[in-house]
């Protein structure tokens, strides 16, 4: 019922020499009008194509699931790369390997976005936005503090260390701002520190998460929450979490660029961005991304190919990153003289520094990205909520979590192969 109440949004007969194809997507009000001028442009270009538009809220992944299900799935649609890889296995997403290669003679990708959605060599889903979060940075509060900004950023240590001067919840009633930062997701000093849940996220055979390096991530996130500079995490889940940096309250926050049309022109101080902190490690950074996909069940999958090509041209490019919340994929775009020059923020170049390769990472490039995370998230919050319990247990506790996880995934796989040997 979801599925078919979804395609009565807007199912209509073509007008006569017209082929219309659905293009699904999540996103802002301001992101719907960034993908009707790219619809439009491409109408103007394919006058025998209208795309009809399917923005969908909240939960997202769960409405085109239940549209694939149904077999009323749209024709091209948005996908993000926490389940690229599940729908992929699936067959749900038409191979676009050939599509991919025409592209990338034009404009080479970025080492991330290729890494993101390239999958033994094919793609099912052609990248238009793969760039990892930055230091957002309040440069009133900071000249106010007398903290100097360093030229290749700072490392969490040194983030640490600024605390004082930065939290007035934390007993300085001097400080400009209630709490120094928004901690990010976990993941990223967990790769800054070198942790690491697999011998391969491509192709998972061994737990590696025990280790002195997961030790060591875990015991600095413990420390942030524990020294009270940072804002816990019933207030940033009550009080929004681009809003603490936006209304001043925050110094520091961290977020890819799709969080800069949130700020264009609504603080009353001077921002910038930064390279992520480093780790013993470097600065690793979490990878986003988002593709879009042709539909397997398709009836007009050449028509949704020309809109995707469109999409990620050179003037599909143009338009929707001037929406301010994308960073291009192709290296030839994304070190060009137009990207860089679009303001806020000043320093542009460093989201286009987070697709370089090691700058940026996610936990699985395989199915089963959402669980992990998962497992990751409830050991995370064991160690923040349970100052009983020991980091070591923490770790050891979540490398137990994922052998398990990895001994199901085997065992569920040998019963497919069984079944698929004897039917």
């Amino acid at each position: 019922m979801l599925a078919l109440s979804l395609c009565l949004l807007g199912c209509k007969r073509p007008d006569d020499g017209q082929t219309e194809i659905q293009y699904s997507f999540w996103g802002s009000t301001r992101q719907m009008e960034v993908e009707k001028s790219v619809i439009v442009a491409f109408e103007k270009a394919n006058p025998d194509i209208r795309i009809r538009m399917l923005p969908v809220g909240m939960r997202y992944t769960e409405k085109i699931q239940a549209m694939m299900i149904g077999n009323v799935a749209p024709d091209v649609i948005m996908v993000e790369l926490t389940v690229y890889d599940e729908w992929a296995a699936r067959g749900v997403l038409a191979d676009l390997t050939e599509l991919a290669k025409t592209l990338e003679e034009e404009a080479p990708l970025m080492p991330a976005a290729e890494k993101a959605f390239k999958r033994d060599g094919r793609f099912y889903a052609i990248p238009v936005n793969a760039h990892g979060q930055v230091l957002y940075m309040n440069l009133d509060v900071l000249k106010k503090a007398g903290v100097a900004v360093p030229a290749e950023g700072w490392s969490w240590s040194e983030l640490l260390e600024l605390g004082p001067r930065l939290s007035r919840r934390n007993g300085n009633p001097d400080a400009p701002t209630d709490f120094m930062m928004l901690m990010p997701n976990p993941s990223i000093l967990f790769f800054a520190y070198g942790g690491k849940l697999f011998d391969d996220p491509t192709n998972p055979k061994i737990v590696t998460a025990n280790s002195k390096e997961s030790r060591a991530a875990f015991q600095l996130m413990r420390d942030f929450y524990g020294s009270g500079y940072v804002v816990p995490t019933d207030i940033s889940s009550a009080e929004g979490t681009y809003q603490l940096f936006r209304d001043g309250r925050i110094a520091f926050y961290i977020s890819g660029r799709w969080a800069t049309p949130e700020l264009a022109g609504q603080t009353d101080f001077d921002w910038d961005v930064t390279k992520i902190p480093s780790g013993s490690h470097g600065a690793v950074t979490q990878v986003g991304g988002t593709a879009l996909a042709v539909w397997s069940g398709s009836r007009h999958s050449e028509a949704a190919k020309r809109f995707i090509e469109f999409y990620a041209s050179e003037e599909g490019v143009r338009i929707v990153t001037q929406g301010g919340r994308y960073v291009p994929v192709s290296r030839k775009a994304a070190f060009g003289e137009e990207f860089l020059a679009l303001r806020p923020p000043e320093s542009m170049m460093r989201f286009t520094e987070t697709m370089e390769t090691g700058a940026g990472q996610i936990f699985l490039y395989a199915p089963g990205q959402a669980q992990i995370t998962r497992i990751f998230g409830g050991r995370v919050s064991q160690a923040l909520n349970l100052p009983n319990v020991s980091t070591e247990d923490v770790v050891t506790g979540l490398d137990r979590d994922l052998k398990r996880w990895l001994d199901r995934r085997d065992r569920r796989a040998l019963t497919s192969d069984s079944k698929e040997e004897n039917p």
